[in-house]
């Protein structure tokens, strides 16, 4: 697969800065700066280019301030044209992304959650709202805050609706003075203020049975705007449902507030701007538009979000400070707030961008933030939601009403079931198969397997199952009837031929699909769009679906546990430095759980934000203090392919042999006289795909007994509440479907990771 900024070219960089001034002059809303200057303009842009990875070497060491950072950006910018060339040209082959780990200020990532107490209505007693501010989140939610404000700042910070420039259509930013339109963009900002009311005033009014009075005293609050006329008329609304009379202080005018700087591009067409790159660099303008959604991509004339996230982030650890033991009302933008989303989501910076890409006009506008301890932090999972969040959370009023009509399987005519197993393998998978034909047998229902996952439907590999296929199949390792991974069944030709394959056994038929979060995308494509009624059971040794523990995962955690205890063992007795390899490059739950579990001295997975930092400080340094420590095992779980740089493959791959020659170095194991040093051995263990191949351990084989009990009679019984879901195992005794559009990546468990290291930090 080529590069997805391979297209990207310094010539093509000119020629697109200078369409896009040529754009900007036209306007009028931008005046760009004489763009033609002396010299050879390609030898200018490599020489900025060198002066530009100084500064990214530079960054490596941090900034104190977003000030700083800025100006030591800007200084390097005596041609606008030159430095976005250059700045771009880097971007494409990668030498900004170190800027992204790079400690500006305080926008570096946070470690550290605060908790969130969120309440239902039925279980708020005076007892439990005794000494906290609650707050009304809606669905008779509420949200317990503490009290104290002494040494705390709260931020209710909200965002503009809509506006008469539309930010869907044109790039609008700080440089646009825009106005909310008359009807919608009005009628959005009144809902807001009257949304923000009920969250801080309602509470005494509606639940007087508690004797709770409204901690929160409007009047004192502070009001902060950006420049744009927008969130001054925000302002405006909000004040008018908070204050309900009282006349509305003077706002505070903001820096941290401001939207994106796109330059020259301001007031552009989105549209005409990608034609333009598409034409530039000889690209289909889906192409070219993967420059433009970079978050290190730079506007000419402007900066990238990157710079506004760090303003951002910094900016409001800055109000926040200053404003200690107050309440504000921050009137923003939607850059603004994705900035604090990704800011606040525990994912690295760019799996968050990912997330947050898209921040759409119906989402909440109101985002609670604290300030406290010099760290800003969300209360809030409910406020601010990502556009996946939000379409969870109204699935069953909307979503939800759509998967029901596709239910045609009616209560008590199941006839048939036909399940495979999909994507990568996993213990578990026999006794699931095996109780699937054993209850289908006694309630009268016929069962078929198909080998190989998809790739059997497509190939037309269905088989009746008898008892003689099933004979020890509940105990066998991985899956009894095969698996695989089969990218071309995303294709619609492909689903065509498997469906005519599959079509027989539909009538008053079922498909039961066996697999992690690729092979619930599978079934989700087939339900959707040809009408199978399917259900998902979950098995994936990765165990990174949202809501359920999978197939696999604990028979793979215990069997690198007795490997991990053997290393650990010899470690001790000889010395040794262990990294021991498992699988999980793309979800590092596995690591974690074998780590933890094993008590291993480091993990390195691919969620953390700087391997390579982490290699160094933590690896090594726990080995410079408990190297010699008599009878001590040195062992690090690694998950696959985390990149890092002793090796393009990343996981454990020169990185043995990196701290080998580290530890080498070190006086410590260096004999002297009258001391002779154990020889040390630094050492690499693959458990790879024999943690695929575990054999099921009765933890495993029991959930996979009541998932397949409970899939056939909820077939049979009430087929609207399971066709078109993945049932999940939660917890001893709690099975329940969660449907197939709403299934979601689990997130990475800092917490386990940090209480790992003995703190709560991020290592």
């Amino acid at each position: 697969m080529s590069h997805p900024l391979d297209f990207v070219t310094v010539e093509g960089l000119l020629a697109y800065g200078r369409a896009l001034a040529r754009r900007a002059s036209e306007r009028g809303l931008v005046v760009p700066p004489p763009i033609e200057t002396p010299g050879n303009t390609i030898d200018r842009v490599h020489a900025k280019m060198d002066q530009l990875r100084s500064f990214i070497a530079h960054a490596q060491s941090g900034f104190p301030t977003a000030d700083a950072y800025r100006a030591a950006r800007e200084r390097l910018i005596d041609d606008h044209l030159v430095f976005y060339a250059a700045w771009n040209a880097l971007l494409a082959d990668g030498t900004l992304q170190p800027l992204l780990r790079a400690t500006i200020g305080a926008a570096a990532k946070p470690t550290y959650r605060r908790p969130v107490a969120i309440v239902p209505r039925a279980q708020l007693s005076s007892t439990l709202a005794e000494g906290r501010i609650v707050l009304e989140l809606g669905d008779d939610r509420f949200w317990l805050l503490p009290r104290d404000l002494a040494d705390r700042t709260l931020f209710f910070t909200m965002r503009h609706g809509v506006s008469q420039v539309d930010s869907k259509t044109h790039r609008v930013g700080c440089r646009l003075p825009n106005q909310l339109d008359h009807e919608r963009g009005v009628a959005k900002a009144d809902a807001v203020g009257t949304a923000l009311a009920r969250m801080i005033g309602v509470v005494g009014q509606q639940l007087d049975f508690l004797h709770l009075t409204n901690y929160f005293d409007p009047r004192t609050f502070l009001h902060c705007i950006s420049r744009s006329p927008n969130t001054r008329q925000l302002y405006e609304r909000v004040s008018m449902a908070l204050l309900q009379g009282t006349a509305p202080p003077e706002p505070i005018f903001e820096p941290a507030l401001e939207s994106s700087d796109f330059g020259w591009v301001t007031g552009v067409e989105k549209s005409v701007e990608g034609e333009e790159a598409a034409q530039a660099f000889s690209v289909e303008p889906s192409i070219a538009k993967r420059l433009i959604k970079e978050p290190l991509y730079c506007y000419p004339g402007g900066n990238s979000f990157f710079d506004l996230y760090v303003d951002v982030i910094d900016g409001l650890h800055r109000l926040g400070a200053a404003q200690k033991g107050k309440v504000a009302c921050l009137y923003t933008h939607s850059s603004t707030l994705r900035a604090l989303l990704i800011y606040l989501d525990p994912r690295p910076f760019h799996e968050a961008f990912s997330e947050f890409s898209d921040y759409k006009e119906s989402q909440d506008n109101v985002v609670l933030l604290t300030f406290e301890q010099g760290r800003l932090s969300g209360y809030s999972t409910a406020v601010g939601l990502s556009e996946r969040e939000r379409v969870v959370r109204n699935t069953w009023v909307t979503v939800e009403r759509a998967r029901k009509d596709r239910v045609t399987l009616q209560p008590r005519s199941l006839k048939r079931i036909v399940a495979l197993v999909s994507g990568g393998d996993f213990a578990g998978a026999g006794a699931a198969l095996k109780e699937l034909h054993v209850t289908g047998q006694r309630l009268g229902v016929e069962v078929y397997f198909v080998r190989h996952g998809y790739l059997g439907l497509a190939n037309n590999w269905i088989e009746r199952v008898t008892d003689e296929h099933t004979r020890g199949m509940g105990s066998q390792p991985s899956s009894p009837i095969g698996s695989s991974r089969f990218e071309e069944f995303k294709l619609e030709t492909v689903q065509q031929v498997a469906m005519r394959h599959l079509e027989p056994y539909l009538r008053d038929g079922a498909l039961v699909v066996l697999g992690g979060d690729g092979s619930m995308r599978g079934a989700r494509a087939i339900y959707e769009g040809f009408g199978v009624q399917v259900v998902g059971m979950p098995g994936s040794i990765d165990n990174n679906i949202e809501g359920t523990l999978s197939l696999g995962f604990q028979s793979a955690v215990a069997l690198a546990d007795q490997s991990i205890e053997s290393l650990k063992a010899t470690s001790a007795a000889m010395g040794s430095v262990f990294f021991v390899e498992v699988m999980g490059a793309g979800s590092g739950h596995l690591a974690l759980a074998c780590a933890y579990q094993a008590r291993a001295e480091g993990l390195l997975v691919n969620e953390h934000p700087d391997p390579n930092a982490y290699i160094d400080d933590v690896i090594l340094g726990t080995l410079k203090r408990t190297l010699g420590v008599p009878n001590k095992s040195h062992l690090f779980v690694v998950a696959e392919r985390t990149p890092h740089r002793h090796h393009k493959d990343g996981g454990v791959h020169g990185l043995v042999d990196y701290v080998a020659d580290v530890i080498a170095q070190w006086p410590e194991g260096h004999a002297r006289h009258a001391h002779y040093p154990l020889t040390l051995a630094t050492k690499a263990t693959i458990l790879g795909h024999t943690l695929r191949g575990a054999r099921p351990i009765p933890e495993d084989k029991a959930i996979a007994q009541h998932l397949a009990h409970e899939t056939v009679h909820r077939l049979i019984e009430s087929p609207e509440d399971i066709v078109g879901c993945l049932l999940a195992y939660r917890e001893r005794g709690s099975i329940g479907p969660i449907p197939l559009h709403a299934v979601t990546l689990k997130q990475f468990d800092w917490d386990v990771f940090s209480r790992m290291h003995g703190n709560t930090h991020l290592a």
